[in-house]
């Protein structure tokens, strides 16, 4: 079971969880601080830095069939839009990656679930002076697929030394990209009284060497410096990251949440 949590006391960013028997996520009664006897504190499989790429995350649904088969998407009141998640398992614990997957809706997203034949419904509510996205309150909009590929990052996965990307599509020419055309940090939260809270231990992943497969769909990452339990940031840059059709890159971002580095 998956599910988000949001932003506020004690929770130092938005969350997507998977939920475990004995876990605790960190929902303390008011502003005591203190874990359950018997249960254990759980870090979220992915946090959603506020304001970046989630403000307000709802309820997470799996995608069923074509490209992002077995990712999963959830929407987002304030924030507004859905956001797609990529998950593995390392070590026996999730942890895994959020990018942006579509915006423009008729009011921040609550709800999705699948239709007959397919067909993605979302289910939009919003209320005046701030729980909204662009002061919207309602919507229900349908969502189908059209057979055509957007050029984008499809998955993140965690190495012993690194990261490896695949994208969606074979790049155009992977010679002309350097590592100056990708932009990455790493920070960790700490979970306090207050709402939300800070980048604890941010810096700049600046040590970093590039190797892609034959097929030039996928980057492998060399990085020095990751830190186990931390959050690391992505950010390619669009132009130069181009596909054999000479599209750029639909979004360069991602949050990767690094709870276990693989052995």
């Amino acid at each position: 079971m998956f599910v988000t949590d949001n932003q506020g006391q004690w929770l130092p960013g938005n969350k997507f969880i998977h939920v475990r028997s004995g876990a605790f996520y960190g929902n303390r009664d008011g502003n005591m601080d203190f874990v359950p006897e018997g249960t254990e504190d759980y870090p979220p499989a992915i946090w959603l830095p506020q304001d970046e790429i989630s403000n307000s995350p709802t309820e997470p649904i799996l995608i069923q069939e074509d490209l992002y088969k077995d990712q999963m998407v959830f929407g987002d009141v304030t924030h507004g839009g859905i956001k797609r998640v990529f998950l593995e398992k390392v070590n026996g614990q999730f942890q895994g990656c959020v990018f942006r997957h579509s915006q423009g809706f008729e009011a921040g997203v609550n709800r999705l679930v699948y239709g007959p034949k397919g067909a993605l419904y979302s289910g939009g509510v919003g209320m005046n002076g701030g729980w909204s996205w662009k002061e919207t309150q309602y919507g229900l909009q349908q969502l189908k697929y059209n057979g055509k590929t957007t050029f984008e990052i499809l998955s993140v996965s965690a190495k012993s030394d690194g990261f490896t990307i695949e994208f969606t599509e074979p790049l155009a020419d992977i010679h002309t990209i350097t590592k100056d055309d990708i932009a990455m940090s790493q920070w960790r939260y700490e979970a306090n009284e207050n709402y939300g809270g800070p980048k604890i231990d941010f810096h700049n992943l600046k040590e970093h060497h590039l190797e892609w497969s034959q097929n030039k769909k996928t980057l492998h990452l060399k990085i020095e410096g990751l830190k186990k339990g931390y959050v690391v940031y992505f950010l390619f840059d669009n132009e130069a990251f181009k596909s054999k059709r000479d599209k750029s890159l639909w979004s360069g971002e991602t949050w990767y949440t690094l709870n276990q580095i693989p052995d």
